[in-house]
């Protein structure tokens, strides 16, 4: 793999930091939602932002 540059780099860490952000948020709004279908949607959203981190993490680590 080629070198990425400063900027992209960044650009790659933002992203994994906005999703593990979102994942946690979306978790912690699930928590205090007293509808239970809004509160189980939050909750199907953090799995996808926390699986996006995982995915994006996971391949990262591959490609060192």
């Amino acid at each position: 793999m080629k070198n990425i540059s400063t900027k992209e780099l960044n650009y790659v860490k933002d992203f994994l930091s906005w999703e593990l952000h979102m994942a946690k948020l979306c978790n912690q709004y699930a928590s205090q939602m007293a509808d239970q279908n809004l509160s189980q949607q939050l909750e199907k959203f953090g799995q996808t932002h926390q699986q996006n981190y995982t995915d994006m993490f996971n391949y990262l680590s591959s490609i060192q």
